[in-house]
């Protein structure tokens, strides 16, 4: 019920606080009722009762009451404060850390997690646990107060108290078999929403946005249920806390008036015992109320604690590279996503030198994309060497990689800002001349002159109100501002038209001439210029060499590259 890495995570002081204030107001309230049991008593014997030193105590009382009020929910806003802060911040660095390796969660499952999970978990912190210890202490104060003027009664009140928690941790077991994947369907629902929003013009387009809706409703329904279910268990979990703390409280004053009778308690006693036997159940029924928040915090702690103890891409401590990437070597290659599963790159061998332009080219699925991202050291856990002018890449820092190398794929973003701030991403520092020349090489130039505001038009998000082929030319600009070492081109030509496609090859032919150039396609017409072609095939590279030769001697290649042919005709 308790997660230790929160405490680990943030401080527990405001915790302890809350507590602390929650007793002091019970103590508070514990010596209103033995000053107002003993003036009733003392009234019910015939003696005198001082009205106004029963109404100075309650106000006083009151007023204490109202400012321990008042300090325990600013500690509350703060725990929650902390922990959201705390929280979010080590979301951010761990998703800035893992980046693009393999234990990244989607965008709209992080979204939700960050948001939404957190939100559930900082209740549970904030509310849930400091109640918990609070009960724990309440508890035993009410007793110490009672168990000096009949200790059966307050024996037998304490021996009922247990049943409570007994009672929630019962119900939690019960719970876990729905809150085992609620957590899980909540974040997929608001996933698969995102996905079928961003994509509802494909949908449109191809009439299947009734049936993304039929289904999305469905899972819907399903969490209803689900939550339903959950709120159910809560609600018949509190009439079950309920039934024990009424039959509890009732026991207590039983015995308190029967030992009353009998004469073994005095009239104090019996009206403490009538004064306190219900607020000996209340912390813990109030305990109860939390209990569905709880559940569903524990549930986002767990996801959440889940996230930041993934596995990060580990870097070497080299963080200075004095001289330029002239040549990357690799050798015996073997990479798989998951442990004890089939490898996905097996005994790849490959170099690359300054000056070049290899292509990479094969089927979806080949390898070839698991491949480029290995190069920049994106995914880890891989067997084999790569080697950086014969530095091994596990040895240099994360931020020598991302200096030297820039994988540049159809993926790029595009901010709802100026074209100006999208290419300083690239480089914050080039002036307007370094701009415009790079905007000339992508062909870009003329078309920014006849905008409006020229560099300062202002994109739509995403760079919607581009063409595909502008897009990508804007993005490949920023890139070259980059002025990496190793240039990685994750099929960015696709979707794009015949000129814009030109134009990049073009550009890329020349930016070869001094940097190395990694090119990956499926397509084998618009690499035949390469100076290394790069077959992949099953997660195997199958054949090396320059595209003329392997036209002329590779049977494999003839085939894939008639194939294709063949399918660009229309399959004729």
């Amino acid at each position: 019920m308790i997660d230790k890495r929160l405490f680990q995570l943030i401080e527990k002081g405001p915790l302890l606080l809350i507590v602390f204030y929650r007793v002091i107001s019970l103590g508070l309230s514990i010596i209103l009722w033995l000053m107002f049991a003993r003036h009733l008593a003392a009234y019910l014997h015939g003696d005198g009762m001082s009205a106004w030193g029963v109404l100075g105590t309650i106000i006083l009382v009151l007023i204490g009451k109202t400012l321990l009020t008042k300090l325990s929910e600013k500690q509350t806003y703060r725990a929650s404060a902390d922990l959201r802060l705390a929280m979010r911040e080590a979301v951010m660095e761990k998703a800035f850390r893992l980046g693009k390796s393999q234990g990244q969660l989607p965008a709209a499952t992080l979204t939700q997690l960050a948001v939404d999970g957190i939100e559930q978990l900082e209740i549970y912190y904030a509310r849930f646990l400091p109640q918990l210890f609070y009960c724990l202490v309440a508890s035993l104060m009410i007793f110490a107060s009672l168990v000096g003027f009949a200790w059966q009664p307050a024996v037998v009140l304490l021996l009922c108290m247990p049943v409570i928690p007994i009672v929630i941790m019962a119900v939690m077991k019960i719970a876990k078999r729905i809150l085992g994947r609620y957590w899980s369907d909540y974040t997929n629902l608001g996933a698969k929403f995102h996905e079928n929003l961003s994509g509802l013009s494909v949908l449109k387009a191809y009439s299947q946005d009734e049936d993304k809706q039929k289904d999305i409703a469905s899972d819907a329904e399903r969490f209803r249920k689900a939550t339903m279910s959950l709120l159910s268990m809560q609600l018949n979990s509190i009439t079950i806390m309920d039934i024990i703390s009424y039959s509890g409280a009732a026991l207590g004053i039983g015995l308190a008036l029967i030992a009353y009778g009998n004469g073994t308690i005095s009239t104090v006693g019996m009206l403490m015992f009538l004064l306190l036997s219900a607020e000996f159940f209340i912390p813990m029924r109030q305990l109860g109320s939390l209990f569905h928040v709880a559940m569903n915090g524990i549930s986002a702690c767990g996801k959440l604690f889940a996230y930041l103890e993934l596995p990060e891409p580990t870097y070497g401590t080299q963080t200075t590279w004095p001289e330029p990437l002239s040549e990357i070597v690799v050798n015996e290659l073997n990479f798989a996503y998951e442990k004890n599963q089939k490898w996905t790159l097996s005994q790849v061998s490959a170099a690359f030198t300054k000056g070049s332009f290899s292509a990479l080219v094969g089927k979806s699925g080949s390898g070839k994309s698991t491949f480029a991202r290995l190069l920049l050291h994106q995914l880890s856990g891989y067997q084999g060497q790569i080697l950086w002018n014969d530095v091994p890449l596990t040895a240099l820092s994360g931020e020598v990689i991302r200096q030297q190398g820039l994988l540049v794929d159809n993926h790029g973003y595009l901010y709802p800002e100026s074209i100006r701030n999208n290419l300083l991403i690239g480089k914050p520092q080039a002036s307007d001349a370094e701009l415009w020349q790079i905007l000339d090489k992508v062909r870009l130039k003329d078309f920014v002159e006849t905008l409006p505001t020229g560099l300062d038009e202002r994109l739509l998000e995403n760079g919607a109100n581009l063409s595909g082929g502008q897009r990508q030319r804007l993005l490949l600009g920023r890139a070259l501002l980059r002025e990496a070492q190793l240039y990685i081109f994750d099929e960015i030509t696709s979707g794009v038209d015949l000129i814009s496609e030109e134009i990049i090859l073009g550009v890329l032919q020349e930016l070869a001439k001094d940097k190395i150039v990694v090119f990956i396609s499926h397509r084998l017409y618009n690499v035949l210029n390469a100076d290394q072609l790069l077959v992949f095939e099953k997660g195997k590279l199958v054949e090396v060499g320059r595209p003329v030769d392997l036209q002329t001697h590779s049977t494999y290649f003839k085939n894939y590259f008639l194939e294709e042919k063949h399918l660009m005709n229309g399959g004729i």
